[in-house]
């Protein structure tokens, strides 16, 4: 029988993604008994392909985080192993001028419209994605709109009283 989070507790889900992935794994920890990494995005496909074949079947979520301060733009993986009961998040980091990461249709069916709408509200293009258009807004929109520097003249403005 190969390795399979059954067998295994979050710490040494962990220590096998570190011994596994090297450098590539850039942070990690365990908090709650859910293991969260930060991963590169030349790993990101391979580590979260590997986590599927030690049992996380389930993708919980896929979601895009801005972080203008750091330049950088994030897509964060929150994955389920239903059967062991098991948590993990994955986060991969992106530069705001180029956002692109590689697709995990192939592994997740259902990130074909996880995907879609964090390209659609933040502009990260999924590399290999079989379907990238908008899925909330109309093709013909400009930006993206989850952006903190966001800017369009329909909203209107908050100003505190």
């Amino acid at each position: 029988m190969g390795l399979t989070a059954a067998s295994m507790t979050a710490d040494q889900i962990l220590q096998a993604l570190k011994e596994r992935f090297g450098e590539a794994v850039l942070q990690g920890d365990v908090k709650g008994g859910e293991v969260r990494v930060t991963v590169t995005p030349s790993q990101s496909v391979e580590l979260l392909g590997f986590l599927c074949s030690l049992g996380f079947e389930y993708l919980n979520c896929l979601s895009g985080v801005d972080w203008i301060g750091q330049g950088e733009l994030e897509v964060v993986y929150n994955l389920s192993s239903l059967q062991y009961k098991h948590k993990a998040e994955v986060n991969v980091r992106i530069p705001r001028e180029n956002p692109v990461v590689r697709s995990v249709i192939s592994i997740w069916k259902t990130a074909n419209w996880h995907e879609r709408e964090v390209y659609d509200l933040l502009g990260i293009r999924f590399e290999g994605h079989p379907d990238h258009r908008r899925i909330l807004l109309s093709e013909d929109w400009v930006g993206h709109p989850l952006r903190k520097d966001y800017e369009d003249e329909r909203l209107v403005r908050y100003t505190p009283a």
